[in-house]
């Protein structure tokens, strides 16, 4: 029987059977179920960061390095920690240094300008320039000696001198930017005492005679880190 030449019928049956075909279910596709949306973004502010009040009752007092120029005779030999000959130098200046920390010579010795003195040791070294606690570079009209109970790094800022700092340097020291970086030598026992480093001493008779040179109290000051 040749298949070339199809009737009516058989293309009936062959029609129903494309029909039926498309009558079975059909796979239904995977759902997918919307990811919940995120929630809204906060307008609300952040709440505002903690910060140090001002407080009053401050005592200010300052430290310098005595300048060996404007210290005259008589003159003592010193020694350093191991005996060794450091030369001949004011003994006024020495006493100044003795209490300062650091002093800045006539002469350079072994190639260093200034001696220092050990409070732990009780005795002379040379050093390249004054330093603080941690061996902190002392800067003048910033370094600022506190209580250990006050981190390295806090800025000071004294908005109130207080009693005792003449008219003509309050607004310098009120508009220096201290920062503790150093420690005092007795750990200051009053713990509302600040010392302050204003450098070298300018003049002979400085204690005496520079306004620079003060004790402040009621100073009014503001901490921050």
């Amino acid at each position: 029987m040749s298949w070339r030449g199809r009737g009516p019928w058989t293309c009936s049956l062959l029609s129903l059977a494309i029909v039926c075909l498309g009558c079975g279910a059909q796979p239904q596709s995977p759902s997918r179920v919307a990811a919940p949306p995120p929630p809204p973004a906060s307008t609300a502010p952040s709440p505002p960061q903690p910060s140090r009040a001002p407080t009053g009752g401050w005592r200010l007092t300052v430290y310098y390095t005595p300048v060996e120029s404007y210290h005259g005779p008589p003159q003592q030999s010193i020694s350093d920690c191991a005996g060794r000959p450091l030369g001949q130098h004011a003994r006024d200046f020495l006493d100044k240094v003795q209490i300062e920390g650091f002093g800045r010579v006539v002469t350079a010795v072994q190639g260093n300008s200034y001696v220092g003195w050990d409070f732990d040791h009780h005795c002379w070294f040379l050093a390249r320039t004054p330093v603080g606690a941690d061996d902190r570079p002392l800067r003048a009209w910033a370094s600022t000696a506190a209580p250990s109970t006050m981190a390295f790094g806090t800025a000071v800022h004294v908005l109130g001198c207080g009693s005792g700092v003449d008219a003509t340097v309050c607004p310098h020291v009120e508009a220096a930017a201290w920062t503790v970086d150093d420690r005092c030598s007795d750990d200051c026992s009053d713990r509302q005492h600040l010392d302050l480093y204003i450098g070298e001493e300018d003049q002979p008779d400085f204690e005496d005679q520079s306004p620079k040179y003060f004790e402040a109290l009621g100073a009014v000051v503001l901490l921050s880190a």
